[in-house]
């Protein structure tokens, strides 16, 4: 029978297991795959795989073994600090990745894709350097995900911000974000990302 004294513990196990499943890495991977394969199918997964590389796959790598001298636990950059070199190594990796896919002649949406994931990450530079504010990056990816995805196949993708929601909740429950930095991730994201992606796609 769970206590009410248990209830706080339950919730933070909750917000941190929803936090690593939905991290931006593996956000990423999941929008990659949908609009490459997902518009394009099997031709598409090559470009969704430069974009997986690029734009998850290199940017943990520095993370975790390079800047975090293996340190697992800490992927997600709880330090506001840390953000401010590891941010713009992120960005150039991105970069590579989007210049990848269009020397390969990627089709436009994986390119649109590609190019506001570059712009949303750069745009929380400033935030967190200038402004000194924890911006939450796990809302603004996930929110420009489903942004893009709605813009990829239709609006009932809309229906994701629910989730982004949930996300939110979670991130101020393992006490890694407030609620407006949370607001102001998804904020970001949709303004960002979707907008980027609606002028290239």
């Amino acid at each position: 029978m769970t206590t009410t004294t248990d209830t706080p513990h339950t919730l933070a196990l909750l917000g941190r297991r929803l936090s690593d499943w939905a991290d931006p890495k593996n956000t990423i991977v999941a929008v990659s795959l949908a609009i490459g394969c997902g518009l394009y199918g099997w031709p598409g997964l090559g470009w969704a795989v430069i974009a997986i590389v690029f734009a998850a796959v290199i940017p943990m790598i520095y993370i975790v073994y390079i800047e975090g001298n293996g340190n697992w636990a800490d992927r997600h950059l709880t330090d506001r600090v840390r953000r401010i070199t590891v941010l713009p190594v992120i960005s150039g990796s991105v970069a590579v990745g989007l210049a990848l896919q269009y020397a390969t002649t990627a089709q436009r949406p994986l390119i649109a894709m590609t190019a506001a994931m570059w712009a949303t990450i750069t745009a929380v530079w400033p935030i967190t350097v200038l402004a000194k504010y924890k911006i939450s990056v796990h809302a603004a990816v996930t929110a420009g995900s489903f942004a893009m995805l709605a813009q990829a196949y239709n609006p009932w993708w809309l229906i994701g911000y629910a989730f982004v929601a949930l996300l939110g909740w979670a991130r101020v429950a393992v006490r890694e974000h407030t609620v407006s930095q949370t607001i102001t991730g998804a904020i970001l994201g949709t303004i960002v990302a979707g907008g980027v992606y609606a002028l290239l796609a």
